[in-house]
């Protein structure tokens, strides 16, 4: 009885060493591109449920896509011990191994190079990581044929690649990870994510990939929350061109243009028609160009 009690605590202890991976309410925010080169919007993966296929228990995971419009799709994943599986045609393939140590090498079998050959992850090193008090492994690898498919990088425990989740065939519109946030480990915006030293506080933002010019200072849009009206303030200079701002909604798409005549210092730009909620804006003329972001609240 005392043996068979040892085995089991050793089992559960054993366990408990491991980090859950998708446990519900977990949310991953990654950088996504559009069609417009200037814009960058961003993707989200979120575990919402427990579910049964082919007899596994998994995590039901709803990716939302915003390149071109909203876009949801269902995945489904398990961890088995430091494994983590994901669901693919008819059966599960594996997608991370957190317990593999340096020298070791990861077959992706589900994935293939531009030869034909299975995609595999070597570890290069390894390390740790504090996150908001909670220590986690991280592997350094390499992974991809640098033509067809890329999963280099670095790996996180219990948050996977911080490139993207998975292997990417364009990575210019998969990823980077901007942040990851769980119940256990609360917020996590990443540390590599490199983008003009953007930290994304949000997780959300629109970027606009505009490089702010001229004396950005001088100009005033506001109220900020707005209700009915927004008001801009050129002060310090009258342009002599026309004055734009154009409205993003948060999937990056132009919602409104508003053009004003050259001469004016101060303009008042009616929103009724805009629903209550978050947006980007874009002001430029050939002096200045000024990105920000405004909430219409009423």
């Amino acid at each position: 009885m005392k043996k068979l009690l040892f085995i089991i605590l050793t089992a559960i202890s054993v366990q408990a060493t491991s980090q859950e991976f998708a446990p519900i309410g977990a949310k991953w925010h990654y950088d996504q591109g559009t069609f417009n080169p200037d814009l960058t919007t961003y993707q989200t993966i979120e575990s919402i449920s427990d579910t049964i296929i082919n007899g596994i228990p998994c995590r039901k995971l709803m990716k939302i896509s915003r390149m071109a419009g909203v876009e949801i799709s269902w995945l489904y994943m398990y961890s088995l011990n430091d494994s983590v599986l994901f669901y693919a045609g008819n059966g599960f393939h594996l997608l991370y191994d957190f317990g593999a140590i340096t020298g070791d090498t990861i077959t992706l079998g589900y994935y293939t190079t531009y030869d034909g050959s299975p995609l595999k992850m070597v570890i290069d090193s390894t390390g740790t990581m504090i996150i908001n008090g909670e220590t986690r492994k991280l592997q350094y690898v390499s992974c991809g044929d640098g033509m067809v498919i890329e999963f280099g990088g670095i790996v996180i425990e219990g948050i996977g690649n911080i490139g993207y989740m998975f292997p990417s065939f364009d990575p210019s519109l998969d990823g980077p990870l901007r942040c990851y946030e769980d119940s256990v480990i609360g917020l996590f915006i990443n540390p590599y994510h490199s983008n003009n030293g953007w930290n994304f506080q949000d997780c959300e933002q629109v970027i606009t990939g505009i490089t702010e010019r001229g004396v950005t200072s001088d100009i005033m849009i506001y109220p900020n929350p707005a209700g009915d009206y927004i008001h801009l303030n050129l002060t310090g200079s009258t342009p002599l061109w026309e004055t734009k701002i154009t409205i993003f909604n948060i999937f990056g798409q132009i919602i409104d243009e508003m053009i004003f005549p050259a001469g004016q210092q101060e303009f008042s730009c009616p929103i009724t028609h805009l629903p209550v909620g978050f947006y980007s804006y874009v002001l430029t003329n050939q002096q200045l160009t000024k990105s920000g972001k405004m909430l219409i609240a009423r």
